[in-house]
């Protein structure tokens, strides 16, 4: 875990100082509204069609870390970008030992991300909510079973998510969110391979859950950015 900590601090600290040199650059006339940073865990697992022999696939609980860039100026709706880290992977239930026993095959991604963000204005926050595709680029591949199908998935597919979030609005241009998505592929992460003869799952498909909480930076002097002030002669 501790390692974990380290690569997504230290990846967050990158994201974080190329956001800072994109607002730079676009100081004068801004499409751009908003940077931020998030972070939190990952809960999903891989679904075998059909189910392999040797184990049965669990959920398992890891993490993921984003630089995010919110764009234009429309008080409802936004479009966000994001370049995500994504610890991801399958628990397995082993059915060959005694007692049986849970481990894990991981596979983690870098993804980058695109959404319509829908804003619902309240009192004290802003409720929103995500919707739209992923692009995952599979980094790293640590299987301790079915080696030969985890060797076989695919670099780059696309997934779906939809998410619910809210951001606490105050004085200052930097908001705090909460966020929870659902992931899901849209292309299967594996499709049929078929390895020293033995028939293995024909498709992989993940899903997953994900909660994270993060800051977001919106740009000083937006006007749309922020609510219009009451005029109140009476003092009331």
């Amino acid at each position: 875990m501790k390692r974990l900590a380290t690569y997504i601090a230290l990846f967050l600290f990158i994201g974080s100082v190329h956001a800072q040199e994109l607002a730079k650059n676009n100081s004068k006339k801004r499409i751009l509204s908003g940077l931020g940073i998030a972070g939190g865990v990952t809960y999903g697992k891989q679904v075998f069609n059909p189910e392999g022999p040797l184990a049965q696939e669990r959920y398992i609980l890891r993490g993921n870390g984003a630089v995010l860039a919110e764009f234009f100026h429309h008080p409802r709706y936004r479009w966000r970008t994001e370049l995500e880290y994504n610890l991801m992977g399958t628990g397995e239930l082993l059915y060959y030992t005694t007692p049986a026993v849970t481990d894990r095959n991981k596979t983690n991604y870098f993804t980058f991300n695109n959404y319509l963000k829908i804003n619902f204005r309240n009192t004290g926050f802003i409720p929103y909510f995500l919707i739209g595709p992923r692009l995952e680029y599979l980094f790293i591949k640590k299987p301790v079973i079915y080696d030969p199908v985890i060797d076989h998935f695919s670099t780059l597919h696309v997934t779906g998510a939809i998410g619910l979030g809210a951001e606490l609005t105050w004085a200052s241009p930097i908001r705090p969110f909460i966020e929870a998505f659902y992931n899901h592929d849209i292309m299967s992460s594996y499709h049929s391979y078929y390895a020293d003869g033995l028939p293995q799952p024909t498709t992989i498909m993940y899903r997953a859950y994900e909660l994270r909480i993060g800051l977001i930076y919106f740009f000083e002097g937006n006007k749309k950015d922020v609510c219009p002030k009451v005029y109140n002669p009476m003092g009331n």
